[in-house]
């Protein structure tokens, strides 16, 4: 199955075994027929702090950068 722009990282089967979730790098999340490979749906998470540049912010824990840039902040 292809349908991802980057890395896919976790996959599960919904209770009705007939449908694969995958979750990836992209932010998105895929629900997939297992007997066709179509996608029957996509989920895309908000990145509400897509492009926002963090580089130099004094105070921010190390957690609190790794949480930023998972929301789309960015460092220079």
């Amino acid at each position: 199955m292809r349908g991802h722009d980057s890395s896919v990282n976790s996959v599960a089967f919904e209770l009705n075994g007939q449908t694969l979730i995958s979750g990836s790098d992209d932010s998105t999340i895929k629900f997939w027929d297992i007997k066709t490979g179509e996608c029957l749906k996509t989920l895309k998470s908000d990145r509400p702090y897509e492009n926002m540049n963090i580089t130099g912010i004094k105070g921010l824990t190390d957690a609190e950068i790794s949480t930023l840039k998972a929301l789309g902040a960015v460092e220079n």
